[in-house]
């Protein structure tokens, strides 16, 4: 059967996630906005800002000097150059006498009564306590307010520093501690039940025989989640046993925001994942016009600890490209519809190095490889097969390709979305 005549009952992946959050919706789950927790501004990188960050009070909080030097007052300047000029004195070069100013670092509170801050390299000290000022900037030997930080020069008291949903980064938790924060109100990060299944597959580090897989797919997909700001959990791996499937999926729901079950949602002999989510919860979507995907589930479970909730679940295909897919299109929107967080992936234009034909009526994701050639990115297409972890591992990114699109020769400019941590993003 062709990929077209397979999808043709198969909705489009945006049509396919929305009608699983309105099935959702109507099953009584709601993405509430996240709890907020109180963290160590230290411990905040790459948490989401539960509320908005103020400052507490202005910075700097009182005039400072800018540079090390003498604090003066310009009056006082002003008076000793002419008293210099008056005495055919050189008026690039005025004596201020002990007293007139007072010697200051970078960061100190100006005393009172000055205005100005002469630099180091132009103050020379004299014998009888004074000092020599040589020099003129900007047409006067010290212009008012010169090295000078002015109070709330940086931000005033009250005055947003970072706004709510804003995943923090090393400069936000800087002005946040500036502005008088030693912790921070952050959403709690969402909890992910990934439950890798059958009995071919094997924990990482486990001895493999004949027909043996290592579980790479738990491995990527928790680093994923966990990367996009949420808290992933790998149960042991499960036996394709439907009523085993069923009890971990229930056991796994109570503790988590969102389950996903690895491998068993085609129709193989060993497939169980579709008829278990029928039995544990419900199924919104099986199957979407997607290539590698394309099985997919998207349904609900009951959790087993009696609370009566639901908890969205997503039957992820075995293979990793295919895993890898179905975790960025459905998974985290909705971690982050969960996480208070923005979902909008980044892309950039790319251009194609050869042909390039994409199967009619289903959405193809396609890993490409990036390199620089003068001034433009060039995008180098794989081999297809969704089996192929390396494949998936030497990309610097996605290139989604709409149905309908075609063909597309050499030289075509497309839009790509660097793979989030690649030098490429």
């Amino acid at each position: 059967m062709s990929d077209a005549s397979r999808a043709g009952d198969r909705p489009a992946p945006r049509l396919a996630y929305a009608r699983w959050t309105d099935a959702l919706a109507r099953a009584g789950w709601r993405a509430e906005p996240a709890v907020a927790e109180h963290v160590p501004a230290a411990e905040g990188l790459g948490r989401v800002t539960a509320a908005p960050v103020h400052a507490r009070g202005p910075l700097p909080r009182s005039d400072c000097a800018a540079m090390d030097g003498i604090a003066v007052a310009v009056a006082a300047v002003a008076v000793a150059a002419v008293a210099a000029a008056a005495g055919a004195g050189d008026d690039d070069r005025v004596v201020l006498p002990q007293g007139a100013f007072e010697w200051i670092d970078t960061g100190d509170p100006m005393p009172a009564g000055t205005d100005t801050v002469i630099e180091r390299e132009r103050v020379v000290p004299r014998d009888d306590g004074g000092v020599l000022v040589t020099g003129r900037a900007g047409g006067d030997l010290a212009p008012r307010g010169r090295n000078v930080r002015a109070a709330a020069e940086d931000f005033a008291a009250g005055e947003l520093l970072v706004p709510a949903g804003r995943r923090l980064r090393p400069a936000d938790l800087a002005v946040a501690v500036a502005g008088g924060h030693v912790t921070l109100a952050v959403a709690r990060r969402p909890a992910v039940a990934i439950i890798p299944t059958g009995d071919e597959i094997r924990p990482v580090g486990a001895a493999l025989h004949h027909g043996d897989f290592t579980d790479t797919n738990s491995l990527m997909l928790a680093a994923r989640c966990l990367q996009a700001g949420a808290r992933p959990a790998v149960s042991a791996v499960q036996p394709d046993d439907p009523d085993a499937l069923a009890a971990e999926i229930r056991r796994s729901a109570a503790d988590a925001d969102l389950v996903l079950v690895i491998a068993g949602s085609s129709r193989g002999r060993g497939d169980h994942t579709a008829a278990v989510l029928a039995q544990v919860g419900g199924v919104a979507v099986a199957g979407a016009a997607l290539r590698p995907g394309h099985p997919v589930l998207l349904g609900h479970a009951k959790p087993g600890d009696g609370s009566g909730g639901i908890v969205p679940v997503v039957g992820v295909p075995g293979y990793p490209l295919a895993a890898a897919v179905i975790c960025e299109l459905f998974a985290l929107p909705l971690l982050a519809a969960i996480g208070g967080w923005r979902h909008a992936p980044d892309s950039r234009p790319a251009v194609l190095d050869r042909d390039w034909a994409s199967p009619p009526g289903v959405e193809e994701w396609v890993p490409v490889r990036l390199t620089r050639s003068a001034d433009r990115v060039v995008a180098t297409p794989g081999r297809r097969g969704a089996g192929s972890v390396s494949r998936l591992a030497r990309a610097d990114a996605w290139w989604p390709i709409p149905p309908g699109q075609g063909s597309f020769p050499a030289g075509t400019e497309i839009e790509v979305r660097p793979i989030p941590g690649d030098h490429f993003a």
